[in-house]
């Protein structure tokens, strides 16, 4: 049986600090005998989680030289600082006195050969292919550029000549209120008939840091967010970090396989990075504002080719692809002819004092999307989502048939046990409801399922659950189609990649395909009178959310940027024409047509060079649009899973359905293996029972600080003064008069307000 939480609501009047009002704790009946504390140590202070900072950390020492460097900007927080040579810089904040630079000290010793300091110090590298095809790398210090420097606005601009890559290009530096920001004008670029832009850094060691002379971080957005600590030699890692914003660009790549036994890398769904000089002291976020469509996350930990950590941003005018030569798919990898045209802008924002962690820049990103329109405050209510698979396709040896796993009917019943149970607040999203079942069926959407129901009974469950007041979600999607399906066609309405091959990949025993974004747009318009024909007035879409590629279709060509901007023409197509949208793991261009954000991921993805995972995408997100964690049907761990929600500040949900699992065996979907209403109703209670004592006190609430006082505690602090305190460890935690149970948790009311 699966173990059950008996929860004991305990008030304790205490005072802490002379602020503390109230504490609630809870924990569960039997805690697990405790760990030795060796191995409990490791275990909280494992990449899983996020480490304490350190007792005593040396100040940073404020103000490295600026001889050579000549001042050109000047505002009310910042000096903005250039070397005429390399173009480096150095931006002094005035208050504190810090300066950040974008290079290596003159007067300083670094085991770095010529190529790497060139590539330290220059503000721009770029790899190019020469005459004869083979790839290069130059910067402004390689063959002793010399840059033609005029002041611009608050700030300046540069003509760079690279004499042996025969390319030249302008860079733009402005000082901001809050920082910098550098770009480089696609229509200044100019380049040779013999030689090719490949890629360009632009101030790659900008923060960088000598080992670990240190204390602090660099931050990279994987998965929730992830930290890489300043270590001597760091981990035994013998490669950086690189990751394509957004994904990487099917209309690139080779066509994937069987990808089951392959465990995904987490995707980039923010195009930020970050780094911090000594906790609390000094750090920037930078936003990669233009050329994100073609543009990387890189991380260099110290022990990676040098000794030094740096963290940037590399942007792509030419994709390598390979390119068949004959039917077998024998072929070459080649370039693009022609380089993809796009401006390029990086925005850095420096923080200062308790802002500078990864709180304050995740605080400063938030702050970013809302001031750009991108985050929009949307309604947060502590819930449950319950997803029903309602039928499964399955192969036969002359024709398919079709599994029903859950009646549409069959949904109101189990809302009202919930109800009866105590669980007020959910909503359920109820997918595979096509004619065939969930897979094989797309893209086609229409008709119903037969076997899980009529029309008039879809009409009426909607009913019935709109009178018991749960939003009810009908699962879709305008990204996949399924080889066989209806309603497209394999050679006019399916995306191309560059080589000319259709973009699919095997999923589940299937072939599926892209579809081209402007079919996609197409059958949205379509399909929004047939949404409304059956009273269906909400909707989760999955994949097109966080799929972005390129498509080269003859005479319908789709580059990266105009897929993205098709997507969000059928998110707001759909939500004017048919109602709410919640969205699958959607990319920060999405977030501001989602009413709720699904299946968010709560870790990192675990590469041996990084030290800490972190919530950040939860950070940027909470008090704007509610989230929901995987499904906790599927937690290898439950105690330690259910505490991170309570962390992390995401809601729980289920796959549930009425038959039993094993009828999956020998379907797409035979990874489901426990799903049934009647096993999970007594664990949905619970659940929703925690999060009420928990979550339920912040909703619409933002999160403002999280603190790691010892391995395997967090406290989390949200604006309207409640703490959240989570002991993920096998002993009874205590501090400021508070006691937390072991597996347990405990809200204190500290009344410090934002």
């Amino acid at each position: 049986m699966y173990r059950k939480w008996l929860l004991a609501l305990v008030l304790l009047v205490v005072l802490f600090h002379a602020s503390a009002e109230g504490i609630t704790a809870s924990k569960a009946e039997s805690p697990p005998a405790q760990q030795e504390k060796g191995m409990e140590d490791i275990k909280y202070t494992s990449v899983q989680f996020t480490s304490p900072e350190k007792d005593t950390q040396e100040a940073v020492q404020a103000a490295p030289s600026s001889d050579g460097y000549k001042k050109v900007a000047e505002n009310n927080g910042y000096v903005l600082y250039v070397d005429e040579k390399s173009l480096a810089l150095k931006i002094q904040d005035k208050k504190s006195g810090y300066v950040w630079n974008s290079g290596l000290e003159d007067n300083r010793e670094y085991r770095l050969n010529k190529t790497w300091r060139d590539l330290a110090q220059s503000a721009i590298t770029v790899t190019y292919t020469d005459r004869k095809g083979k790839l290069r790398t130059e910067g402004i210090l390689t063959n002793k550029t010399k840059p033609k420097i005029k002041k611009k606005g608050n700030g300046f601009s540069a003509t760079v000549n690279l004499p042996q890559a025969k390319i030249s290009l302008e860079l733009v530096v402005e000082l901001k209120e809050d920082g910098i920001a550098v770009s480089i004008p696609d229509e200044k670029i100019k380049e040779s008939k013999r030689t090719k832009l490949i890629s360009l850094k632009l101030y790659p060691f900008l923060g960088a840091v000598n080992e670990n002379e240190i204390d602090g971080y660099m931050f990279i957005p994987d998965g929730s967010g992830a930290l890489i600590r300043y270590q001597k030699g760091g981990k035994k890692a013998d490669a950086p970090f690189s990751a394509a914003i957004y994904g990487s660009d099917q209309g690139f790549q080779r066509n994937r396989g069987n990808q089951e036994d392959i465990i995904p890398v987490q995707q980039i769904k923010m195009p930020v990075f970050g780094a911090v000089h000594g906790v609390k002291e000094n750090g920037f976020v930078a936003v990669v504002e233009k050329g994100y469509e073609h543009g990387e996350i890189l991380a260099y930990p110290a022990g990676v080719s040098t000794d030094i950590n740096w963290v940037t941003s590399q942007f792509h005018y030419r994709h390598e692809y390979y390119q068949p030569t004959s039917k077998k798919m024998n072929g070459i990898n080649v370039y693009q002819k022609n380089r993809n045209p796009f401006d390029v802008e990086v925005r850095y924002m420096f923080l200062s004092g308790p802002q500078a962690d990864y709180v304050g820049m995740a605080k400063r990103y938030q702050r970013y999307l809302i001031d750009s329109g991108n985050l929009k405050r949307k309604q947060d209510r502590a819930d449950v989502r319950l997803e029903f698979l309602g039928s499964e396709g399955k192969k036969g040896l002359l024709w398919d048939s079709t599994i029903p796993m859950t009646k549409v009917e069959d949904l109101p019943g189990y809302v009202e046990e919930l109800k009866e149970n105590g669980v007020d607040d959910m909503f359920v999203v109820y997918k595979g409801w096509s004619k065939g079942g969930l897979t094989g069926t797309l893209p086609a959407k229409f008709p119903f399922e037969r076997k899980l129901g009529s029309k008039d009974d879809v009409k009426n469950t909607i009913v019935k659950l709109e009178k018991a007041k749960v939003p009810i979600y009908f699962y879709t999607d305008y990204t996949i189609a399924y080889q066989g399906a209806r309603k497209f066609s394999g050679t006019k309405d399916v995306a191309k990649k560059i080589s000319s091959e259709t973009i699919s990949f095997q999923e589940k025993g299937k072939t599926a395909f892209y579809l081209s974004p402007a079919k996609s747009l197409s059958m949205a318009k379509k399909d929004s009178n047939e949404y409304k024909d059956y009273g269906m007035s909400n909707l989760a879409v999955d994949s097109s959310g966080n799929t972005l590629f390129s498509d080269f279709s003859k005479g319908n060509q789709s580059p990266r940027a105009n897929t993205m901007k098709s997507y969000n023409d059928i998110f707001g197509i759909l939500s004017k024409n048919v109602g709410g949208l919640s969205l699958y793991e959607p990319n920060v261009y999405a977030f501001g047509e989602t009413d709720r954000y699904l299946d968010i991921p709560m870790y990192s993805s675990n590469y041996v060079f990084e030290t800490d995972t972190v919530p950040f995408l939860q950070i940027v997100l909470k008090g704007y649009v509610p989230y929901y964690a995987p499904f906790s049907n599927f937690f290898s761990d439950s105690d330690n899973e259910v505490l991170r929600l309570i962390d992390y500040g995401a809601y729980p949900s289920f796959l549930l359905t009425s038959e039993p699992p094993h009828l999956l065996a020998k379907t797409p979907s035979r990874d489901v293996y426990t799903s049934e209403f009647r096993i999970w109703k007594d664990n949905i209670i619970e659940q929703y029972k925690i999060v009420k004592d928990t979550l339920a006190l912040v909703e619409g609430e933002e999160i403002t600080g999280r603190h790691i006082p010892e391995a395997g505690i967090s406290e989390v602090t949200y604006s309207n003064g409640k703490t959240i305190i989570v002991n993920y460890t096998g002993k009874i935690y205590r501090s400021h008069g508070i006691e937390v149970p072991a597996k347990g948790f405990a809200v204190a009311d500290r009344g410090d307000k934002e």
